[in-house]
């Protein structure tokens, strides 16, 4: 799996607010995933989307990453609804394992 390096800042802050003593365990799961480095280009795209891309900021850095290594993925693994609706619309295939729509 790949992500974004951003990644690792949004897990290690929501782990250390909703539950400290579960970072070390965090962290092995953040090492065995492979990390797109957040660049210039990757933030000039996710600057650029166009207003009917309803992404909140995060999201859209995480999309444009999507966008920016879509040769090397199989899609974007989200269960966030806006995130879902807006990255069909960009033709990005979405996996939410175990999610009913």
């Amino acid at each position: 799996m790949v992500t974004s390096t951003l990644t690792r800042v949004e897990v290690k802050r929501a782990v250390n607010r909703i539950n400290s003593t579960k970072s070390k365990v965090a962290n092995d799961v953040l090492a065995q995933l492979q990390y797109t480095e957040l660049d210039s280009q990757t933030l000039n795209l996710a600057e650029a989307f166009s207003p009917d891309v309803t992404l909140r900021t995060l999201d859209a850095i995480h999309v444009a990453s999507v966008l920016r290594i879509s040769e090397a993925v199989q899609g974007i693994i989200t269960y966030d609804k806006q995130m879902i609706a807006n990255a069909e619309k960009m033709g990005i295939k979405v996996l939410s394992p175990g999610l009913k729509r």
